[in-house]
């Protein structure tokens, strides 16, 4: 009769179907099968909140596009932000400058929104004029728009955050730049 060693190994006989758990399958492989199952559900929730994903794309393009979705909400949002901070300003603001007609710079720092509104007359090319002095303060621009209304134009421009010491510098370079 065959002595079997007390530290001998013995594994159990081999699964019948495919039902029966892998006799390797621990509980620790069955954790990280459910991990990467929850995982995958998470991937295909979020690629299905974005706008144009395909439904079987990779986690890696989810990702891509998750990070630069947040950063177009994150642009809108700073643009309203600016729009709001432009009208309560416009209401309760009186014009700076040489007279009534003249050009007026908001900013509203923390947003580094900035705001310009001129006389519908002065609308050609302010927007290159104005784009120009954040390129030349090295500020990157997230967002502008220009809109008129009634005889007035507003440019909007939406910034990285900048500085509170560089914003005075700014508002006079626009302020001369549509001058």
């Amino acid at each position: 009769m065959a002595h079997e060693h007390p530290l001998a190994l013995s594994l159990p006989p081999p699964a019948k179907g495919k039902e029966e758990a892998s006799p390797w399958a621990t509980p620790t492989a069955e954790a990280e099968r459910a991990r990467r199952r929850h995982m995958s559900r998470l991937y295909a929730e979020l690629g299905a909140q974005l706008p144009g994903m395909p439904p079987r794309a990779s986690m890696a393009r989810i990702l891509e596009d998750a990070i630069a979705y947040v950063g177009v909400l994150r642009a809108t949002v700073a643009g309203l932000e600016a729009r709001a901070a432009f009208a309560r300003a416009a209401r309760t603001a009186a014009p700076t400058g040489a007279g009534a007609g003249a050009a007026e710079v908001l900013v509203a720092g923390k947003a580094s929104c900035f705001a310009v509104r001129l006389p519908e007359a002065r609308r050609q090319g302010v927007l290159t004029r104005v784009l120009e002095v954040f390129r030349r303060h090295g500020v990157p621009v997230l967002a502008a728009t220009v809109t008129s209304d009634g005889g007035e134009a507003a440019v909007t421009v939406t910034t990285a955050p900048v500085p509170p010491r560089f914003l005075q510098g700014i508002q006079q370079d626009i302020r001369s730049s549509i001058a």
